[in-house]
């Protein structure tokens, strides 16, 4: 008869940009030992290993990756397996330490650059960006909008794309970092496994539920003034995972369509905006 082990090995652990960890566990099977990964959610997640794995007594067939992409509501992902060199000797598997966890696809270098964005506010409407790309307040090497607009304004989604976070449940904003981890919002996965972030929105003004696939003009959020800020402004912010950056996140620069929709432009700063298509 075969005997199948099964035992959870890791010890969780996140940052405070990473994601909830995922269940690893490996299973003995005869001289085989595998390591395997579950992810329940919806969206792609991201595991980074410090190091190389260190073994005793057994065979490492092929190269552990230091980054694995775990696909979305996947059972018994393999990530690494090993073979027992000697089965009347003792084995050991070792180094393979704390593991880190982020949302979506930290392998991709690329995206769709010359993708259009929609403008994300509804047609008729005309806002001033307070902070653009690179920004002096809180932009500093960051790729993010902060467009000016009062409380419960609707907000659009900029692009298609399936909803992956809504955050609703904040009722606080204030100028310091005191308030960073009280905002509301939504992310909203691409095609391209970029990610977009709508912030500061309104408590229990999240229009969409996660899983929805929503369109691009579709309405997802009402704006507010949740979370660090200085005043009543919708951040919008799209990036690709990145275990490297200090935020963990590689944020881009996004192309947008302004006015009545004839021209294209990468939004700045000080300048207002008005959506007529």
């Amino acid at each position: 008869m075969k005997r199948t082990i099964t035992l959870i090995l890791f010890v969780q652990f996140t940052l405070i940009f990473a994601q909830k960890p995922a269940k690893i566990y490996l299973e003995q099977k005869k001289d085989v030992v595998s390591y395997y990964v579950d992810n329940e959610d919806i969206y792609p997640i991201s595991l980074s290993f410090p190091q190389q794995p260190e073994v005793v007594n057994m065979k490492i067939p092929e190269k552990f990756k230091l980054i694995q992409v775990i696909p979305p509501q996947s059972k018994k992902h393999r990530i690494a397996y090993f073979v027992i060199d000697n089965k009347k000797k003792g084995w050991k598997i070792d180094k393979i330490p704390n593991y880190y966890t982020l949302i979506g696809d930290a392998t991709l270098k690329t995206y769709d650059s010359d993708y259009i964005y929609d403008l994300p506010f509804q047609k008729g409407k005309s806002f001033k960006v307070y902070q653009g790309y690179n920004g002096t307040f809180s932009h500093q090497n960051e790729n993010s909008l902060d467009f000016v607009m009062p409380e419960g304004t609707e907000i659009t989604a900029a692009r298609d794309g399936k909803v992956i976070e809504a955050v609703q449940t904040n009722n606080k904003g204030c100028p310091t970092i005191d308030c960073a981890n009280l905002a509301n919002y939504v992310s909203i996965l691409h095609s391209d496994g970029s990610i977009a972030q709508y912030y500061h929105l309104k408590q229990n003004g999240v229009k969409v539920n996660i899983g929805d696939i929503i369109k691009k003009g579709d309405v997802i959020a009402l704006s507010g003034n949740t979370g660090w800020t200085n005043g009543p402004h919708l951040h919008f912010v799209c990036y690709l995972p990145d275990f490297t950056s200090p935020k963990q996140k590689n944020t881009i620069k996004t192309l947008f369509k302004i006015g009545n929709g004839s021209k294209t432009e990468y939004i700045e700063e000080k300048k207002i905006y008005t959506k007529e298509y």
